[in-house]
């Protein structure tokens, strides 16, 4: 039972990881679009209204994708209560993470600080 339980979190974790990472993608290239159009739009002298409608529905496309990745987010922190009630432990944001191969050979280690 327990080797099942590992299989299908195999299977899921680095499905969940690439979700995470295309919702980043996603929200970084709607926001790219949507500067370049204001950018195209302020180069070639164009009334600011052309294209106001379709600005205002991909910034609110850009909204529900940050909100997405908010989820991701909020799901992720949920992995260690998941696969504790499967009978396994969690490595990553709130467990201890397993040493990184090659770690000990990096010149220093520079402590990470959270910033608003």
């Amino acid at each position: 039972m327990r080797k099942e339980r590992l299989d299908a979190v195999s299977k899921v974790t680095p499905l969940f990881r690439q979700a995470e990472q295309s919702s980043d993608i996603a929200a970084a290239d709607a926001a790219a679009c949507i500067a370049e159009m204001l950018r195209v739009r302020a180069t070639n002298n164009l009334p600011i209204g052309t294209g106001g409608d379709m600005i205002r529905m991909l910034t609110e496309a850009l909204s529900a994708q940050v909100k997405a990745r908010e989820l991701f987010i909020e799901a992720h922190r949920l992995t260690p209560e998941v696969l504790g009630s499967l009978g396994l432990r969690a490595y990553g944001d709130e467990n201890p993470c397993p040493p990184t191969t090659g770690s000990d050979e990096l010149p220093m280690k520079v402590p990470l600080k959270v910033v608003a």
